[in-house]
């Protein structure tokens, strides 16, 4: 089996296409595209990813198949069809993809320079304007914002016409879509069945990654394939992990149902291990932000000795501590309390958060810096706090 890259693939399906009355947009074929199935969609055939040693790779001859069908699409641009959602419509479908672009740009702009419509004020955006958009949306700024965005593969915008009172498509093309949405419905039921049992549940809480790819495990039959992780690891420098130390036999410790594990997290500043955590979990620990806001977050951190012993948190997580406590200046005379507040650890120790404020025609942006000395006196407090209430809690054993 020919198996190449993402990239490989990207580059191939656009010199299949040079010239073809689709336009190609092959960005979605790598890690999270397979999240909800085992393929992509490019136009309505099926592409199949493979993960081989933790990178996804396709098939060649499928690209090709895909680049092949794409170009052999016979478009009549005067043969064309409504492209405003059907009443039957419902879910993802690529008419209400895209009107939730369209009506998306009408909203920034109605937000940065307020409503100039006649009537109710503001308006809601439905009423379309003379570039059959809503509120003062421009067709410049929905090319500027979602030109290069795609479906099953392909760029919709490039074939879209205003007729002067609804929007409209190549009949061919809308076939295409309404075809790789069919397609994309049926894999994403399979998806969602367990793999062991058959039992159909919510792909979101019942698939995760795994070494081989996505799986997806029912809660009954997660708890037959992996046990309880009960921190007999803790301590332990991540680095003198054997390889095969597999930390898919446990389970997550911190998803709220049963989930496979499928990493070690461990603290990067002191190397320990803290415990076996699935994809999902161990990219939301790593990103940082309001993680610790989980339940079970902060005493998962603490299960680094270092943390623990120095009484602190990762820095990523230091911005969050601070807001549990510390009340931020609003601007100016304004009264309203500043709303998502986003802080970056300078290298200084200190946080330099950067605030918006909405209660303006155009949001008021301004940052804080709290000092490094202020941090640390926050951070330790949180950690002391949590040792505390960590210590006065009954061993129940990890979930």
């Amino acid at each position: 089996m020919p198996l190449i890259s993402p990239e490989y693939a990207g580059q191939l399906l656009k010199e299949l296409t040079q010239g073809c009355p689709v336009p190609a947009a092959p960005s979605d074929m790598a890690r999270y595209a397979f999240q909800t199935s085992d393929h992509v969609l490019i136009g309505d055939v099926a592409v199949r990813g493979y993960k081989h040693k933790n990178r996804w790779r396709l098939d060649e001859r499928d690209i090709r198949k895909a680049g092949d069908r794409l170009a052999s699409l016979a478009i009549d641009l005067d043969d064309l069809v409504e492209a405003r959602p059907l009443p039957t419509d419902h879910g993802r479908t690529w008419r209400l993809q895209i009107m939730s672009w369209f009506d998306h740009v009408a909203y920034e702009d109605q937000t940065a320079n307020g409503c100039h419509c006649e009537g109710q004020q503001p308006c809601d955006r439905t009423r379309p304007n003379k570039h059959g958009l809503g509120c003062g949306a421009t067709w410049e700024a929905v090319e500027a914002r979602y030109g290069q965005q795609s479906i099953a593969a392909t760029r919709p915008l490039p074939l879209l016409t205003w007729s002067g009172a609804i929007w409209m498509v190549p009949r061919a093309y809308a076939a295409l879509l309404d075809r790789a949405g069919r397609i994309a419905a049926q894999f994403a039921e399979k998806a969602a069945r367990c793999s062991r049992c058959g039992a159909q549940g919510d792909i979101w809480e019942w698939r995760s990654s795994s070494t081989a790819g996505y799986t997806t495990l029912c809660p009954s039959c997660t708890s037959t394939a992996a046990r309880r992780y009960k921190g007999h690891l803790r301590g332990r420098q991540y680095k003198s992990l054997p390889k095969n130390s597999q930390p898919d036999a446990f389970r997550c410790v911190l998803c709220p149902g049963p989930r496979q594990a499928i990493y070690w997290d461990h603290c990067h500043e002191h190397g320990c291990v803290r415990g076996p955590v699935c994809a999902s979990c161990n990219t939301y620990e790593g990103g940082g932000y309001q993680f610790i806001n989980r339940p079970g977050a902060v005493q998962h951190l603490l299960e680094c000795n270092g943390c623990r012993r120095e009484g602190t948190v990762p820095p990523r997580h230091q911005p969050d501590v601070v807001l549990r406590t510390f009340v931020l200046d609003p601007h100016d005379a304004c009264t309203q309390p500043p709303r998502d507040a986003w802080g970056a650890v300078e290298g200084d120790g200190s946080i330099r958060f950067r605030l918006q404020c909405w209660h303006h025609p155009s949001p008021y942006r301004w940052e804080q810096v709290v000092p490094a000395s202020h941090v640390s006196a926050l951070v330790s407090e949180f950690v002391a706090k949590a040792l505390a209430a960590d210590s006065d809690t009954p061993d129940q054993g990890s979930a």
